[in-house]
């Protein structure tokens, strides 16, 4: 099995710089890593468009509203009941598509979800002492993600297929060694 350069620059590069984000992280003591990887994540599944980073960014500010939002509502008494809830959380995810496609449209609604279901997965397991320390730790952790393992990975990549360009076979996944490989013809006739 042959593997290819960008398999080699990308697990490289994505596992090296997961390594810096994880010593920066402890060094500022920050806690919440597993939200930089759901970011990364996220960008790299859709396809690591950086024209579209800023929304992603804004996106994610949107979905930490949101589940700040939803995690309000839900001590209030009669939205905090099985049926009650449900219907809030229907209502917000339609608000949020609806303001995405209404008057929003440079947000990412996948983005907005994903911080949003990550927002309510953190704060309905853990007592948050400071709110406006919980908010900046989530979202600086989901942009360093994003730039930390993304962009340096990205870069990382570039750099080395600077110093090692693919060759022409390796581009499109053919050799072009011209001699005939056809099977040998069968003699016994």
């Amino acid at each position: 099995m042959k593997i290819s350069k960008k398999v080699w620059f990308d697990s490289i590069g994505v596992g090296g710089f997961t390594i810096v984000y994880s010593l920066i992280m402890t060094g500022f003591s920050l806690w919440m890593g597993a939200a930089a990887f759901i970011a990364v994540s996220y960008f790299f599944g859709a396809g690591f468009p950086k024209d579209k980073i800023w929304n992603i960014m804004l996106s994610f500010c949107l979905g930490l509203i949101w589940g700040l939002l939803a995690f309000s509502l839900l001590h209030v008494s009669w939205i905090s009941g099985l049926v009650a809830s449900s219907i809030m959380f229907g209502i917000l995810t339609f608000l949020a598509l609806f303001l995405q496609g209404t008057i929003l449209p440079f947000t990412e609604v996948p983005a907005w979800l994903i911080t949003w279901g990550t927002t309510m997965l953190i704060i309905s397991n853990i007592t948050i002492k400071s709110w406006p320390m919980f908010c900046f730790e989530l979202l600086a952790s989901m942009f360093m993600g994003i730039f930390v393992i993304g962009y340096a990975s990205d870069y990382f990549n570039k750099v080395m297929f600077k110093f090692f360009p693919e060759k022409e076979e390796d581009k499109d996944g053919k050799d072009h060694d011209n001699t005939d490989k056809s099977e040998p013809e069968d003699q016994m006739g």
